[in-house]
């Protein structure tokens, strides 16, 4: 099983070295790299190891789901992740663990596998929902860096342009309710979430949530979202996500959040 890790970056700096490091430290050596860079000047990529497995394509894009489009092209693995600079696999057994359990599962495409994420900022590792159901799909998804797709759900389309915030949140649901893909929940974590990072300023949030509305009500029916925004009202949301990213409560928060989630 051949793996394409996908990683886009524009000046980097010592994040790009970071996150290789952790993917070139896999146990399991049948992998590709491919680095979409938008044009670096800061001579990140001067630092990059020498390996007949990794691939650069340096151009201009439109943004960070455009370079992830470009980058797919390259691709010729049969499962992609994409690990953001700052991001890196939880360990050097990520890939390994991943590959003998799509042979124990007999997984076939289209084929979603995904795991729990480590997000450093809360210094805690947050549990992904071990079943995705229409309600999994509106709360709350599996961690971008913690998911590998198979390569046929980017054969027919990737992620919609239209989106700037939430392409991979839109493309999580299009694989879902359109190409009824197999999902099979990892238990393990896959990555270390830096955080912070693009779509967390305060002006990309109030973007982010314009866009979940527009990409719900494409794919959920008004019941149902109403349904479920009624709970995250109830259920105090805004509260429980500050403190799940809070380096204070966040473990806490975690082990409280695992005797209900499934």
């Amino acid at each position: 099983m051949r793996f394409s890790i996908i990683t886009v970056c524009l000046n980097p700096g010592e994040a790009l070295k970071y996150t290789l490091d952790s993917i070139f430290d896999q146990t399991y050596k049948d992998f590709e790299v491919i680095i979409k860079d938008g044009g670096s000047t800061d001579g990140s990529l001067s630092a990059i190891p020498d390996d007949s497995r990794l691939k650069v394509v340096s151009k201009s894009d439109k943004g960070i789901y455009d370079a992830m489009n470009e980058a797919v092209k390259e691709a010729s693995g049969e499962y992609y992740i994409f690990m953001n600079c700052g991001d890196r696999f939880y360990d050097d057994e990520v890939l390994l663990k991943t590959n003998d359990l799509i042979g124990q599962k007999n997984a076939k495409p289209p084929c979603i596998l995904y795991g729990d994420s480590a997000w450093k900022k809360a210094d805690t590792v947050v549990k992904a929902a071990s079943v995705i159901t229409p309600k999994v799909c509106y709360l709350n998804i599996p961690c971008h860096q913690a998911t590998f797709y198979s390569k046929d759900l980017f054969d027919e389309r990737a992620y919609d342009l239209k989106y700037r915030i939430r392409a991979d949140y839109e493309h999580f649901l299009y694989c879902f309710f359109e190409r009824h893909a197999e999902f099979i929940y990892l238990d393990m974590p896959v990555c270390e979430y830096e955080g912070g990072g693009f779509s967390e300023t305060a002006k990309n949030r109030r973007e982010a949530h314009s866009e979940h509305r527009d990409i719900v009500k494409k794919y959920i029916p008004l019941k149902t979202r109403f349904l479920l925004k009624l709970r995250l009202i109830l259920t105090l949301q805004a509260v429980r996500e500050k403190l799940a990213k809070s380096k204070t409560f966040g473990s806490a928060y975690e082990r409280v959040k695992r005797k209900f989630v499934r």
